[in-house]
């Protein structure tokens, strides 16, 4: 290491403050940048008049480049007018409301005597996208159960449809609408703008087109000379967003040839099994498993991969930051298979909004490690944005996000965009209304501690041997949509005890999923890093060839512990198999 470099570290180490707007006297800001310690900034093209499609705008960014440039400052490109990232400020949906995020959810209708069944969609609805009736399976007056197999197509139109039900049958019809109202679109602190299919290529090529292009169209080295795009929270917006709303349409996620997309992946046709993404017991979780698998690689391939192809070409990654990170509920509702989506991306990032020590999460940073070391990222970014438990946080907001970027960087972090802002107004008389928690002195400090830590573990990996599962086919197979926010699944709340348990006592660990597992079953290693001892959260389900993996562990002599419980059931296919007896079963406890 080199001591001068530790003591006065490069801007790319130091933390670049989200800059949307730059004042009118940018020469002073920016040498305000440089006293206050920052690398550069993360910003963007103006906001309004037409954002990306004003050619001002444009040429005004250029310039903004340019000083930025000539200063010895750095800078990240933001993609979004605004946030989530992916409607263009409002320019992808215009005149495309094809494009929009959309839902289907589940009306049911069952005939006890015979009855005549008509249906016709209402005004929030797009169209009808299915009809179907079951023969009930009744053993007792009191349960009742479709039979699956003997499905009976009903004919429908986009917006009506009708049959006859005998007695003992049950009728669903499937309908698509907009996936708006009391979702992310409407509780952000951005808009009230709807949103595009992140599962819809060509949503994603027209968002491309219409605030990429532009920009390297006009300033062809832009992109190239950047560190990278920042990316703000897309997501499928499906789920809803708060627990005092309820809303009359459950929705699972949707996109045009997504029935086509499902028999192409699996070989059979989803529609006969559709009620089991609304409904069921554990005859529910084989479907639910492929169903949520297939939607994290549409959005791998329409989202994060398409835009890391462009970005890859134009000499930059595409980076930034998804929703909920932390939660393997929100893995599912939000991207079907969150690590699929982010293993897309040219180089991961996440964001934290409780920055405290005391609230910290560990597994914001810990589930996203897992795309840092299957794709041999430099580590990731991190956006801090203090922003819950305020109260507290201000009580020494120097102090209190120092102490979680030492976490941030134990966990993995390289690289920090910041919403933890520089106050200005002792700068110049002009900059007295941009007011922060960081005196000068506080940014030069925290900058370079910040800068110290990424210089000293840049391009270095956590070396361990503790591995805890990542059980997201527990989380899959269970989940089903809601008519208000989503409740947190078991397994979620049992890797977070766990995981927190390992850390509050001191110990580092990696998350490992499926294939991890496979390959340490081989080789008794995961990316490299020998195996010591897997823990498994509490799960009910487990892909078969992972309780495999586990067993033969076992019977190669590498302690795996399980908390509370061994997995019950085995998943091959659309079959469940007991899995109970594949385990010696030694509990964490002991």
């Amino acid at each position: 290491m080199d001591t001068s470099v530790f003591q006065n570290p490069p801007h790319s180490y130091r933390v670049f403050p989200m800059q949307h707007h730059l004042p009118k006297n940018r020469a002073l800001f920016m040498q305000a940048l440089k006293d206050y310690g920052f690398g550069g900034v993360v910003t963007n093209v103006p906001f309004g008049n037409g954002f990306t499609q004003n050619p001002e705008n444009i040429s005004r960014f250029g310039e903004i480049l340019s000083e930025l440039e000539e200063n010895k400052l750095s800078y990240w490109i933001y993609d979004e007018q605004g946030y989530p990232s992916g409607f263009g400020g409002g320019l992808v949906l215009k005149d495309h409301p094809e494009l929009e995020a959309k839902g289907f959810y589940m009306r049911r209708r069952v005939a006890y005597e015979p009855r005549h069944i008509t249906f016709q969609i209402d005004e929030e609805t797009d169209k009808i996208i299915w009809a179907a009736k079951y023969p009930l399976h009744i053993e007792r007056i009191d349960d009742g159960f479709p039979i699956y197999e003997k499905m009976e197509p009903v004919p429908f139109t986009d917006t009506f449809c009708q049959c006859d039900l005998k007695e003992r049958e049950v009728f669903f019809v499937f309908c698509v609408k907009s996936a708006y109202e009391g979702s992310h679109c409407t509780h952000n602190v951005s808009s009230f703008s709807r949103y595009i299919n992140v599962m819809e290529p060509a949503a994603v090529r027209r968002f491309i087109d219409l605030c990429f292009e532009p920009i390297h169209q006009a300033l062809p080295d832009a992109y190239a000379n950047s560190l990278g795009v920042f990316t703000d929270e897309p997501s499928l917006q499906v789920g809803y967003a708060r627990h005092y709303e309820s809303w009359p349409y459950a929705l699972a996620p949707w996109k045009e040839g997504l029935f086509e997309d499902f028999y192409e992946e699996y070989g059979f046709d989803l529609r006969p099994f559709l009620p089991l993404l609304f409904e069921g017991g554990k005859e529910a979780w084989p479907i639910r498993v492929c169903f949520y698998e297939l939607v994290g690689k549409l959005i791998a391939k329409a989202f994060s991969g398409q835009l890391q192809a462009w970005c890859q070409e134009r000499g930059c990654h595409f980076s930034g930051h998804y929703l909920s990170e932390e939660s393997m509920t929100s893995h599912v509702k939000d991207y079907g298979n969150y690590v699929t989506v982010l293993r897309a991306a040219g180089y991961p990032g996440i964001d934290v909004l409780d920055c405290l020590p005391q609230y910290y999460n560990y597994n914001t940073a810990k589930f996203a490690q897992m795309a840092v070391r299957k794709n041999q990222t430099n580590g990731m970014m991190v956006e801090i944005c203090p922003f819950h438990h305020m109260d507290e946080f201000k009580k020494d907001p120097v102090g209190n996000m120092t102490a979680v970027m030492g976490l941030l960087y134990i966990g993995g972090v390289r690289k920090t965009n910041s919403y933890f802002s520089a106050d200005y107004s002792a700068y110049a008389p002009e900059f007295q209304g941009m007011k922060g928690y960081l005196t000068q002195s506080d940014a030069v400090a925290f900058n370079e501690y910040v800068g110290r830590l990424g210089y000293m573990l840049d391009g270095l990996s956590n070396s361990c041997g503790v591995f805890i599962y990542y059980g997201i086919e527990d989380v899959q197979a269970k989940l089903r949509p809601e008519h208000s926010t989503l409740p947190r699944q078991k397994a979620d709340e049992a890797t977070y005890r766990l995981s927190k348990a390992v850390c509050d006592a001191g110990f580092d660990f990696y998350y490992a999923d499926r294939d991890d597992l496979l390959e340490a079953a081989k080789t008794g290693k995961i990316t490299g890093h020998e195996v010591d001892i897997i823990l498994v959260p509490s799960l009910s389900v487990m892909h078969g060839d992972a309780v495999a993996a586990l067993s033969a562990l076992q019977q190669q002599g590498i302690p795996v512990l399980f908390l509370d419980e061994t997995p019950s059931y085995a998943l091959t296919g659309r079959t469940l198999t007991n899995a109970q007896n594949e385990f010696r079963a030694s509990s964490l406890d002991e």
